[in-house]
């Protein structure tokens, strides 16, 4: 919406002058940084993603390895009292 309302002002402003005024100019310039940094954004989340996939299957892992080493520990409590 900010966007949309800077450019009504450029376009407002250049119809008055007839050529790019330097907030036209400057205005590019800031759309140029805006579209960098929504694909930064969009890269970042895409980094993020991949990273909590990651988490969540070591956090898998790690819950198998724990119910595996409980199952060895009952097991050998059972093997001690049978003796």
């Amino acid at each position: 919406m900010k966007k949309l309302m800077m450019i009504v002002l450029v376009i407002g402003l250049s119809a008055c002058s007839g050529e790019a005024s330097q907030a036209e100019k400057d205005l590019e310039a800031i759309n140029g940084d805006i579209s960098e940094l929504e694909e930064e954004i969009n890269d970042l989340q895409g980094d993020n993603e991949a990273l909590q996939q990651n988490v969540d299957q070591k956090e898998s892992e790690l819950e198998a390895l724990e119910k595996e080493f409980e199952e060895s520990q009952q097991a050998e409590d059972t093997e001690e009292n049978e003796e």
